[in-house]
């Protein structure tokens, strides 16, 4: 977020109406957080750079307030709000991308009932309310990445019903628009779904969580407009937060994952083709792990992990130390 080329980390916290960013000092530690205001129960943010000037900020979405607050970043390492955008009853996730090919980043919103938002970029930190979307479902997460392959960014959204077994994928048209959305099927309750290419042939393919049958599922890119549907990856008890990455030093994406209701992380080692060995390691965390990301956080070019322990209001640092196959240490 400093532009010093060490990954910082940025927590919203609902019950305080705060953004706490943590700093980081490129040895795995990070200074004492600084705490930004938000609006009324913070949910998810995005980062990105809304008005050109090559520093990143943060959009948040605000569950209870119903809007969006734009945090600009400042050459100093500080933050000051821009404004407010109001966007519907009860935002729940929010993702960035360029989707009418502008060159100027803009948001995506969705709402607790039925409901895709699109905000369009101005450049200045500003964003023009675009089209509205039904979603038919309560949607949880989202992802974007171009999945029909025709250079237009698209949007994959996640449900987290427990009768709902889909998520919806909006195509898009590269002018700020979307198709009618596709229905893909996925697990019961797809808590959380991410984009990678699993299979390492350029294709942005979807990883979906299903925290009801405890499996992940894996959606391979055909290189048209559709998706093959893999034999599910196993998983601990509550799988939700996915992070791809090559945690076994062999060039081959993996995957690590937040089991909520085993309050550990496994790591399912790749077999290169979207299939994966389970469980090749597992972590015991202790507690209810309620968001992950994966960086380098110690500078060593191996890729760590952050999780935020709800049960223990902590941030927890997990630090690769070896990146042998067959000698996975966190």
């Amino acid at each position: 977020m400093n532009m010093d080329g060490f990954p910082d980390i940025l927590v919203s916290n609902s019950g305080s109406d705060t953004l706490s960013y943590f700093e980081a000092i490129g040895d795995g530690t990070f200074k004492k957080p600084f705490t930004m205001n938000t609006g009324r129960e913070p949910l998810a943010f995005e980062v990105g750079d809304f008005n050109g000037d090559k520093i990143l900020d943060i959009a948040v979405s605000n569950y209870g307030d119903g809007n969006i607050s734009i945090i600009l970043g400042q050459k100093d390492g500080v933050f000051k709000q821009k404004s407010n955008i109001k966007v519907g009853r009860l935002p729940i996730a929010v993702s960035v991308g360029d989707f009418n090919n502008d060159e100027k980043l803009d948001l995506a919103i969705t709402l607790r009932f039925d409901k895709l938002v699109i905000f369009l970029g101005i450049g200045d930190g500003s964003f023009k309310m675009g089209e509205v979307y039904k979603a038919s479902g309560t949607p949880s997460y989202m992802s974007v990445g171009d999945f029909d392959n025709d250079k237009n960014l698209d949007i994959a959204v996640a449900f987290n019903g427990v009768r709902v077994n889909f998520i919806r994928l909006f195509h898009g048209n590269g002018d700020g628009t979307f198709k009618p959305p596709v229905k893909v099927l996925g697990g019961k309750q797809s808590a959380f779904i991410t984009q990678y290419d699993i299979n390492n042939d350029g294709r942005d393919d979807l990883i979906t969580s299903s925290t009801m049958n405890d499996v992940i599922k894996i959606f391979l890119n055909n290189g048209g407009n559709g998706f093959i549907s893999l034999e599910d990856a196993a998983a601990e008890k509550g799988p939700e937060y996915i992070v791809p990455g090559d945690f076994t030093g062999d060039n081959i994406p993996d995957l690590a994952v937040a089991n909520r209701r085993d309050a550990s992380i496994s790591i399912l080692q790749g077999r290169g083709n979207g299939t994966f060995i389970f469980p090749h390691f597992n972590y015991p965390v202790g507690a209810n792990a309620r968001a992950m990301v994966g960086a380098d956080f110690n500078d060593d070019g191996l890729t760590d992990l952050a999780l935020l322990i709800y049960d223990k209001q902590m941030l927890e640092i997990i630090l690769r130390k070896n990146s042998l196959p067959d000698q996975i240490d966190f």
